[in-house]
């Protein structure tokens, strides 16, 4: 066989250790990869770019530091707008209650005293009243601050008594309380009369009259509150003559008319001095026979005793009766200078609003009778004309403004609970 014929000879690889680390390329990790290179640039670059646009605003070239701004405070707090450590009294916990305490007394929750119940959980003041959004009333909160809870009241506090509540709507908010009960003041009242669909005179004055002849608005109240009506300031136009008491025409026209006090003994004492001063004057008053009798009493003193308390029946039977109530005894029953719900033995009464705040103030450019829209078919005192829910849903519920929010009509906290109310004294002030 040819030498160049025969096989070459099969040399077996080498598999021990030595043998496969000669086949190895071990450079390869001294190398640089392309890739990771890249990346690593990549990345110091953006940090880099990252810190080269901080550098305005850190240093407020071109107004750039309102981007990293917290915003402008409320008009209540615009004094603290460069004082940050005044409320932030910790870094990154958000402001505490006690921040806020220092100039508000943060009365309690619930605001009306008819209500008992309250929250399961304290929730802190920066929780509804949120500051850093610009110059507005801190008060005017959220409604989703108020249905947070009211939605399911029972679940967030214990003892509640007002139903829930998720907004201003049929359905949805109850109707107010009041308007389901009865006027309980002894009076005898009559819209109907006093407002007639045909104009007419009584006793020289023009009818129908007008709401505001009678209603009329406390110019020192802030929310406009109406001023109780009184038989002095309202009544005695048209009714003076239902405080005469002589009923023998013995003081001469433009006299004899009691004092519109709710005190008889003062008005017992009133008619009594009354016709002693007139006797005083003419002696001949006691000779003269009484009414349809044809002869005299007997004596000044009985005359004087007989006049006065005849004067006092036809005054209190008669007279008093035609706009008041009487008592067993036949004197009119007291009625209080209330503007709520009369209550028998309670001078101030109950708000005919419970838990709610009206301001006939911010309502004066809108017609009583827009609202109070039963008045002039109103016949007895008994009705309530406080206008009801329904009254208020054209301007509020669904207006889409800030009329439609809770706290237009409702107050958080009980303002007369507090030590020193809305007195606003800041951390500079105190010793």
């Amino acid at each position: 066989m040819a030498k160049e014929d025969k096989p070459i000879e099969y040399q077996r690889r080498l598999r021990d250790t030595k043998g496969v680390a000669q086949r190895l390329d071990l450079d390869y990790l001294k190398r640089p990869a392309i890739l990771g290179l890249l990346r690593k640039r990549l990345t110091w670059a953006l940090v880099a770019a990252a810190v080269l646009a901080c550098v305005p605003l850190v240093m407020g070239v071109g107004g750039s530091r309102g981007a990293a701004a917290a915003g402008p405070l409320s008009q209540a707090h615009a004094l603290y707008e460069k004082r940050c450590e005044v409320c932030h009294t910790r870094a990154f916990g958000g402001v505490p209650d006690q921040a806020c305490q220092q100039c508000h007394d943060g009365a309690a929750h619930p605001a009306k005293r008819i209500d008992t119940a309250h929250a399961a959980t304290h929730i802190r003041c920066a929780e509804c009243h949120t500051e850093h959004r610009g110059k507005q009333r801190l008060s005017a909160v959220a409604d989703v601050n108020c249905t947070a809870c009211h939605t399911q009241i029972s679940a967030h506090a214990a003892g509640a008594k007002v139903p829930n509540v998720t907004a201003f709507a049929p359905g949805r908010h109850p109707e107010f309380g009041r308007t389901s009960q009865s006027d309980l003041r002894p009076l005898r009242l009559n819209h109907a009369v006093h407002m007639p669909s045909v104009a007419r005179s009584f006793r020289g004055v023009a009818l129908p009259m007008k709401c505001a002849d009678c209603h009329v608005t406390d110019r020192t109240s802030a929310t406009g509150a109406l001023l109780p009506v009184t038989f002095e300031q309202n009544c005695t136009k048209c009714h003076a003559r239902e405080l005469e008491f002589d009923v023998y025409h013995l003081l001469g026209p433009g006299t004899g008319t009691a004092p519109p006090t709710k005190d008889p003994k003062a008005i017992h004492e009133y008619i009594a001095g009354s016709y002693r001063q007139a006797l005083a004057a003419n002696t001949g008053l006691a000779r003269r026979p009484l009414g349809t009798e044809l002869v005299p009493v007997a004596s000044a003193a009985m005359w004087l005793e007989r006049v006065t308390r005849d004067s006092e029946r036809y005054l209190f039977d008669r007279k008093c009766g035609y706009c008041h109530q009487t008592a067993a005894d036949g004197v009119a029953r007291s009625v209080n200078l209330v503007a709520g719900r009369f209550e028998e033995g309670n001078p101030q009464g109950t708000p005919w609003l419970e838990r709610g705040e009206f301001a006939h103030r911010s309502h004066r450019a809108v017609e009583c009778e827009d609202c109070h829209t039963q008045a002039r078919a109103s016949t007895t005192t008994a009705d309530v004309l406080v206008p009801g829910m329904k009254s208020c849903l054209p301007c509020h519920g669904e207006s889409g403004t800030a009329l439609d929010r809770c706290a237009t009509c409702h107050v958080y906290h009980n303002r007369s609970l507090e030590r020193a109310p809305m007195a606003h004294r800041g951390p500079e002030a105190r010793p």
